[in-house]
């Protein structure tokens, strides 16, 4: 992180700067040799000049505000670049790195459930839309299809005549199905971010997302209160598939490969196949209003295949860092769709808020859990491979000739 003329950029990877140096790891009363030459040629003969300990604490302070698996990794970088820009006797963080490095570590917050490194992030972002691709493709086509049929009923009776008349079709819809907008959204989004168009595929699914909330606000305060609780499910998952393409959008690279996208188009493909027509019969049978929800499982069986489902996904090495996303996504489509948390179960005239944040609670806490689990399993495997390392560099050690031995011939 560079802090000249008060401006700060955080290492977006886990590899070490070019210019990063080691001042603030041995000494915080120490700047490095290389910005001896700003404060006189007597620092430069030293090699180090006095900072401030009052500033070496207000830039840890605010580097506490990274996320741990981030700070483990950066801390010490960082740290230095910002004793490295600091000009001469400077004792406080200016307010542009006090900006720069809150706005940084809010954002290092928000992509932290897809993994501490941009490798990390990098993988878990392609498998996150690639899978929320593929199963919000299903209900999307079914909510355009209820849509379209919704405003294709005779309007007669809402005629209001002039050019108000050409709005009757659209408020049908959106009354019936109130998160018909969000899916056309995000049917825009996915078919830009394919195409390579980031900017407008995270504008897009941001829209999407705002949709659904929206959606399921106005469904509270309809007292539509089954239909609101299902769409918190859905919003959820919107919000995910939000956080994929803003990681994506980050990168350098291809926002999504050729195998990504031919995975894409089967799975999306077979998932359409299976649910377009049942969800044509079902509309046509029971018309656009969604009914009461209703769920098979008990709550210890619910309970068990959704662990179930996402220790699989931690299980697997090339998903693992898509596992707490996923997951999350998981717990409140389940939980939105079942009557676990619903109240309706017992009124159904029950319009009760803490069902919708009971719902994005537990996906957030299932998030939460899934990643730190995740993390774990990573420092595991790091201290393998390292201990691993040793053990083959001993032994090529004790396998090699030793100066004065004799050599077989």
């Amino acid at each position: 992180m560079s802090g000249h003329d008060g401006a700060t950029v955080t290492p977006d990877d886990g590899t070490p700067a070019a210019s990063a140096t080691t001042a603030g790891r041995h000494s915080p009363t120490a700047v490095p040799a290389t910005t001896a030459e700003h404060h006189g040629p007597t620092a430069a003969l030293a090699g180090t000049v006095p900072v401030p300990p009052v500033l070496v604490r207000d830039y840890q302070r605010l580097l506490r505000l990274f996320p741990y698996t981030y700070r483990r990794a950066h801390e010490a970088e960082m740290l230095g670049h910002l004793l490295d820009g600091a000009r001469p006797g400077q004792s406080r963080p200016t307010r542009a790195e006090r900006w720069d490095l809150v706005r940084a570590a809010a954002r290092e917050w928000l992509l932290a459930p897809l993994g501490a490194t941009e490798r990390q992030r990098s993988s878990a972002s392609v498998v996150v839309v690639v899978a929320l691709t593929a199963l919000l493709a299903g209900p999307a086509t079914q909510a355009v299809v209820q849509a379209v049929l919704a405003g294709a009923a005779d309007p007669r009776d809402l005629s209001l005549g002039g050019a108000w008349s050409a709005w009757v079709p659209v408020v049908l819809a959106v009354v019936a199905v109130p998160l018909a907008p969000a899916w056309v959204l995000w049917w825009g989004a996915v078919v830009s971010l394919f195409a390579g168009l980031r900017r407008t595929a995270l504008v897009l699914s941001g829209l999407a997302a705002a949709a659904g909330v929206v959606a399921a606000g106005a469904l509270v305060s309809a007292e539509r209160a089954s239909v609101a609780f299902q769409a918190t499910g859905w919003a959820v998952a919107l919000a995910a598939y939000v956080l994929a393409v803003l990681s994506i959008t980050r990168r350098t690279s291809r926002a999504v490969g050729a195998r990504a996208a031919t995975a894409t188009v089967w799975l999306t493909a077979a998932v359409l196949a299976a649910s377009v027509p049942r969800s044509v019969a079902d509309t046509a049978e029971e018309g656009v209003w969604v009914s009461a929800p209703g769920y098979p499982l008990t709550l210890a069986a619910t309970v068990a295949a959704v662990v179930g489902a996402v220790a699989a996904l931690v299980a697997v090495r090339p998903v693992r860092q898509a596992a707490p996303v996923l997951g999350g996504v998981l717990v409140a489509l389940v939980v939105a769709h079942s009557d676990l948390l619903w109240s309706g179960a017992l009124d159904t005239t029950a319009v009760d808020l803490g069902n919708v944040l009971g719902v994005v609670g537990l996906s957030l806490a299932a998030t939460l859990v899934a990643r730190w689990v995740v993390n774990r399993l990573d420092e595991l495997a790091e201290s393998r491979a390292a201990h691993r390392a040793l053990i083959g560099a001993a032994g090529a050690g004790r396998g090699a000739s030793r100066p004065g031995e004799w050599a077989a011939v």
